[in-house]
């Protein structure tokens, strides 16, 4: 399995399968991603998943990284 990040599609997709009941492994499985990956995805909302604030909390961490002067 190779290393991708999840996509807004991607976290779209897993609100909605998250809200249909469905479990990581099984999110994990149809999307073609490690059942870690989507763990780690559905903790990173304390209340309920949103894709929305997930991608907004993903840019904001992207822009953090790099080098400290």
């Amino acid at each position: 399995m190779s290393h991708k990040y999840l996509t807004m599609d991607d976290r779209n997709k897993i609100e909605v399968l998250n809200k249909e009941g469905y479990s990581a492994r099984k999110i994990a499985n149809i999307l073609g991603f490690h059942h870690s990956t989507i763990s780690r995805e559905l903790k990173r909302c304390k209340a309920e998943y949103s894709a929305v604030d997930s991608q907004k909390y993903y840019q904001e961490l992207s822009m953090k990284k790099g080098r400290k002067s």
